[in-house]
């Protein structure tokens, strides 16, 4: 323990003699990992399985339209008839849900708002798995009750106290008793638009239309490309059922993971990501680097003292290079703590007068992109920025060092 407080001492001294260069390595390192850790985390609920889409790479998205046989134009969409027709037509799928959404006026403890809400069945709770906080969703038997599921951006924004079930809610002119509230997901996940969860008799259509998406869920076993090909041979087979002459989708049969990746981008989106976090550690790494060589000129003549003393070129080494791991870390950490207060400052200023309710960017954070991503990269970045310096300081010869300067 005295070798390594021993050890350790003349680095944390020089930290603190060199406080401007300290300071700039760990406000820069937070800014750079603050934004880092937001765009891995979003990253990791567009590409992972997160509520509620904890099986999202066997679950099928039908499209909602049909395009004629030139692909330009929509000659259908598709209602609830229209699905029970399709499933008529599949097998081998272990359940699937519709739904209708609508954004309209709520009115609920003495306040008024805007939100966006489904009507659905209660195989909803069944396809998606969402993570309540209060309450449950309803069930068939419940499915004619006037009941809602509200999300827990609602329960928050038009409630004080802690336990909203039994509260009243109004939307669309008819009144609803709230049953549960599920935990608030990202805007990026599957339904991360949503406040609000209806059964589908109440549904009667006042925005005009009856359009539904659907999503059909099957089983751990099964073989998801002949999957969408079966999906793909039963949507044409309807098409011809309503005299439809169709050839093609408005979107190809896939599944709701390569939906939400291919929403931001696809492949595209992944190679953008990179490009940014290249981009967010490339410039700090240089300005690391560059006030990192200035600091040990300062400190040159102290190494080449250490050197002539007898100490080792690889402990000099480590020496200058644990400063600015314990910087880089220090900051990286300070910007993990900081998080969750810019998500939520970033939430305020988007999402607080929209129309579409409650919503947030992220909801949590996933301590598993953390500790596998997030960390190591600092780890990465700390040795890369404080590596190069030392390695070019301790190289040189001691008189050199001892003449005040590294030519």
């Amino acid at each position: 323990m005295e070798r390594i407080r021993i050890y350790f001492k003349p680095i944390w001294y020089n930290i603190v003699r060199h406080k401007a260069y300290a300071g700039f390595c760990v406000f820069g390192t937070m800014l750079t990992f603050v934004f880092i850790t937001i765009l891995l985390q979003i990253v990791h609920v567009v590409r992972g399985n997160m509520p509620p889409a904890f099986h999202a790479e066997r679950i099928i998205e039908v499209p909602t339209y049909i395009l004629d046989e030139r692909g330009n134009n929509f000659t259908n969409r598709w209602n609830r008839k229209d699905v029970q027709l399709l499933m008529g037509q599949l097998k081998g799928y272990e359940n699937y849900t519709c739904y209708h959404d609508e954004a309209g006026n709520i009115r609920t403890n003495g306040q008024f708002g805007m939100s966006m809400a489904v009507y659905t069945d209660y195989n909803y709770w069944n396809v998606f798995q969402f993570d309540f906080v209060q309450g449950r969703p309803f069930t068939e038997q419940e499915a004619r009750d006037r009941w809602v599921v509200v999300n827990e951006g609602i329960a928050k924004t038009y409630f004080t106290k802690e336990s909203v079930i039994g509260e009243k809610l109004y939307f669309q002119g008819n009144e609803y008793q709230i049953i549960g509230v599920v935990a608030n997901v990202s805007l990026f996940a599957q339904d991360g638009n949503l406040s609000l969860w209806l059964p589908e008799h109440f549904d009667r259509g006042v925005s005009g239309n009856d359009w539904v998406n659907t999503f059909i869920l099957f089983p751990e076993e099964a073989d998801m490309e002949n999957a969408k090909k079966m999906v793909t041979h039963a949507v044409n087979r309807v098409a011809e059922m309503k005299h439809v002459n169709v050839n093609n989708l408005a979107e190809p049969i896939r599944t709701v993971q390569e939906v939400r990746s291919e929403f931001l981008g696809g492949d595209f989106w992944v190679i953008g990501v990179l490009g940014v976090i290249l981009l967010l550690l490339a410039i700090p790494i240089l300005n690391i680097i560059l006030l990192s060589l200035a600091n040990t000129n300062i400190q040159v003549v102290e190494i080449g003292i250490k050197r002539a003393l007898g100490a080792q070129q690889n402990l000099v080494f480590f020496e200058i290079l644990v400063e600015n791991v314990i910087l880089v870390i220090g900051g990286t950490l300070l910007g993990i703590i900081l998080f969750v207060p810019l998500c939520q400052f970033f939430d305020k200023l988007l999402f607080e007068n929209m129309i579409l309710g409650a919503q947030t960017i992220l909801a949590d954070m996933n301590l598993g992109v953390i500790f596998g991503e997030v960390l190591p990269l600092s780890l990465l970045f700390s040795i890369i920025s404080g590596g190069l310096p030392a390695y070019w300081v301790v190289k040189y010869p001691i008189t050199d060092m001892l003449k005040g300067g590294v030519k």
